[in-house]
């Protein structure tokens, strides 16, 4: 390509935000959008493969399973990146350690995709087409395919342009389930059964619970109700051990989550006949926790975990880097004297 060609088409190109080449007048058109993309496809990547709606940049195929489009639970680790190549998302630890932003106390592993109409943009579904599990793809998403509708065909999408920028996508495809929940009472199941030989939930909750304390032979005294009673405690993810809060100022320095103005000291919890009325420090708590705090006794030193659906659900802790989507927590409890 000659150089002044090039210089109109990036001329061209700077007449709309890169990414998304969104409308800048009321004139332009979704077909003027689609060749102001086209235009800078072909300067940056001319041998970028079309597959569908997207244009496939690096394609390493897995040896596994291959991903089929009836299972609604995709697992994988993602890359996103703008068109100038600023990584906006990320959940890989590699492209996180060669970027210089890994954090040893964020979570970087498999992530929960929801695939479909209504929970994922159009663009997904043709990245993930006839990747095998274990593979890897990057492919450039236009912003036309960042929508989560589906159309009948390729020219309807370009009909229906979206404030989503345009954005190239890096994927390692791990896997898929039919149902989350079950997958995930596995896992725990599993891990339950490693760490302490247990293999039952409690009866109020899909909780799997191990008390640490031997009460000998007589039967352990019942925590009273509308009483306050003290705790420490550690909260960790299961997928890779790495504590997320805790009130030991011990603890929190090992995991690399000390806060100098935090105070850690035992914490009030307000005991209550149903779990869902039980309060830490006057809050209310997440389902899974207040279920395990249940079924301990004074004096007692307990662990237990429990899924999302008990945790902080499809949408993770107040930051997803600690506490990620769909993620099983356990928790480590010790009831303890009034400080």
């Amino acid at each position: 390509m000659n150089h002044i060609l090039r210089n109109v088409l990036l001329t061209a190109l700077a007449a709309c935000t890169l990414g998304s080449c969104k409308k800048t007048s009321d004139d332009e058109t979704a077909a003027s959008a689609e060749r102001y993309f086209e235009a800078w496809r072909e300067i940056h990547y001319p041998n970028a493969v079309k597959k569908g709606g997207i244009y496939i940049i690096e394609d390493k195929a897995g040896t596994g399973m291959e991903w089929m489009e009836s299972l609604p639970v995709t697992f994988l680790t993602y890359t996103m990146r703008e068109l100038d190549g600023t990584v906006t998302h990320n959940s890989d630890e590699a492209w996180a350690r060669q970027l210089g932003t890994w954090n040893q106390t964020y979570y970087y592993g498999p992530q929960v995709a929801m695939v479909g109409e209504g929970l994922s943009y159009a663009g997904l579904d043709d990245l993930l087409d006839g990747m095998r599990q274990g593979g890897t793809r990057t492919a450039i998403i236009p912003s036309w395919m960042m929508t989560y509708e589906r159309y009948d065909n390729l020219d309807d999408y370009v009909k229906h342009p979206t404030d989503v920028t345009a954005t190239i996508y890096t994927i390692k495809f791990l896997g898929q389930t039919e149902n989350l929940q079950d997958y995930e009472f596995r896992e725990m199941k599993a891990y339950a059964k490693e760490q302490w030989n247990v293999t039952d939930t409690l009866s109020t909750a899909a909780v799997f619970f191990k008390s640490h304390s031997d009460f000998g032979k007589e039967e352990p005294e019942a925590m009273p109700n509308d009483t306050t009673v003290y705790i420490n405690y550690i909260g960790r993810r299961i997928s890779d051990g790495q504590v997320f809060d805790t009130n030991i100022a011990d603890t929190a320095k090992f995991y690399h989550i000390y806060n100098a103005s935090r105070t850690y000291e035992p914490i009030s919890v307000s005991w209550a006949e149903k779990p869902a009325d039980i309060k830490m420090n006057g809050s209310t708590v997440v389902g899974g926790f207040g279920h395990g705090l249940a079924a301990m006794h004074p004096g007692e030193s307990a662990s237990f975990v429990f899924g999302y659906n008990l945790g902080y659900g499809s949408s993770g802790g107040k930051d997803t880097n600690m506490i990620p989507p769909y993620a099983a927590l356990r928790f480590d409890v010790d009831l303890v004297p009034k400080p």
